[in-house]
């Protein structure tokens, strides 16, 4: 696996999976992925509404931590990449999927997720984040 291959295989899955703070909105931690996705239909929402309420505001500020977490999670997934690079191709690919397995295992396993927009629990698991 290449190194280029292998940032685009770390940023994708810390995207899905890694929780990070929202911020200004409600305390919780959820994925960058989650965000973007709350963002987006809080925009199309406002767009129903012809942008009257909060509806604006909401999906500035999701949109806006999803994108900034996109471009943080970027730089560390190259940092990442660069670090194995050192590793044999073989090696390399094991150690990277190695990672994103173990990450998604413990994302579905414990409920390590605060997530205050969630009318079933206040923890959850990856999968119940997007269900």
């Amino acid at each position: 696996m290449s190194e280029r291959a292998t940032r685009w295989l770390l940023w994708l899955a810390a995207l899905a999976a890694l929780p990070l703070p929202i911020v200004g909105i409600g305390s919780g931690l959820a994925p960058p992925l989650h965000q973007l996705e709350l963002g987006v239909l809080a925009l199309a929402f406002t767009l129903l509404e012809r942008a009257q309420g909060v509806g604006a505001l909401l999906s500035a500020l999701f949109l806006g931590q999803a994108l900034a977490y996109a471009a943080a999670l970027w730089i560390a997934a190259g940092l990442a990449a660069r670090v194995l690079s050192r590793l044999p191709p073989l090696t390399r690919t094991r150690a990277s999927f190695f990672l994103v397995v173990l990450g998604l295992a413990l994302a579905i396993a414990q409920p390590i997720y605060r997530t205050p927009y969630s009318s079933r629990a206040p923890y959850s698991n990856l999968i119940d984040v997007y269900r």
